[in-house]
């Protein structure tokens, strides 16, 4: 007992010492979470030829240890790809710029840099100019606050690793004029057939007006033979954004017993289109598929050689 006492100081020890040196600094990342920016987003209804003055409030946190140097830019909220995961929304990248983020030109940030001390908080004054030319339907952009704080520089013990960390509050703007409430259901798919779970049931909306809407997505699951839901989110329907003349895939998903027969029903909307698929899904592993094949192979042999016994 003794030996192994021994053995644990020595280890915590090392420990200790690596910590107070420096050696496991390089596996942990800055306070990243020490900045917070509010509102995350905002509603606004604009009019052509009219200015507004707006602001967000930037806060390091009262827990941090460093320091916060940040920078402010104005950045584009664009969904550049179909695929949900990896929409390219309020990223810096003006290579994506739309009709629809006009608005970009027309922000001017009153302070696009500072230094904030550990509880300190700023405001950032910012005015939106609308020309008088300017187009109805959605406009969108992000007010992005970067920290800059070099990556050398100690942080509570740890070291940043070159990582820069960003927060936006991203502009749902609407320009006052004729607006387009059109969308249409590209996709709907259920699958028949699985070999393991989980079950995804996808589908692919497309927003055809020229303002943003929320689609709404329902999938209900249950045996074939009872009525005993085993997922369901009718009560509560999940949701995405769709910007304007722009489509996107949405996945549902539902965990399924190994085996059995289900019955699945997913129903998704888009401003007044409705769209109901109801399928009968075979859950059946790759294991039990290959017991069953092989069990039909014998069945086949076993009928064929009673049948060359019979003749004979």
């Amino acid at each position: 007992m003794k030996k192994i006492q021994f053995i644990k100081i020595i280890i915590l020890g090392v420990l200790t010492l690596c910590l107070n040196l420096g050696i496991l600094n390089g596996f942990t990342f800055a306070d990243s979470n020490s900045m917070t920016v509010s509102p995350p987003y905002q509603k606004m209804i604009l009019s052509p030829g009219e200015t507004y003055h707006n602001s967000l409030l930037v806060s390091n946190s009262t827990n941090s240890t460093r320091d916060l140097k940040y920078s402010v830019e104005v950045g584009s909220f664009s969904q550049s790809k179909t695929d949900e995961s990896s929409d390219d929304y309020g990223s810096i990248s003006h290579i994506n710029v739309t009709s629809y983020n006009q608005i970009m030109d027309w922000i001017k940030l009153d302070n696009t840099s500072g230094i904030l001390a550990p509880g300190e908080k700023t405001t950032l004054n910012y005015t939106i100019e609308v020309p008088e030319d300017a187009p109805a339907g959605g406009q969108y952009a992000t007010i992005l606050v970067v920290d800059e704080t070099t990556s050398d520089q100690p942080v509570g013990g740890n070291i940043s690793i070159g990582q820069k960390f960003q927060f936006a509050s991203i502009i749902y703007a609407e320009v006052a004029g004729e607006t387009r409430e059109e969308g249409s259901i590209i996709d709907n798919s259920i699958p028949s057939f699985l070999l393991n779970g989980p079950l995804q049931a996808s589908s692919m909306v497309k927003n055809n007006g020229n303002v943003h809407t929320d689609a709404e997505y329902t999938l209900q699951v249950w045996p074939l033979f009872s009525n005993e839901e085993i997922c369901t989110n009718e009560e509560k329907s999940e949701s995405s954004l769709i910007l304007p003349e722009t489509e996107r895939i949405h996945i549902q998903t539902c965990e399924l017993p190994s085996v059995g027969i289900f019955h699945a029903k997913q129903t998704v909307k888009i401003f007044g289109e409705t769209s109901i698929v109801e399928k009968t899904i075979i859950m059946c592993p790759l294991w039990l598929l290959f017991v069953i094949i092989f069990a039909l192979v014998l069945i086949v042999f076993w009928l064929i050689a009673r049948f060359k016994a019979h003749k004979r």
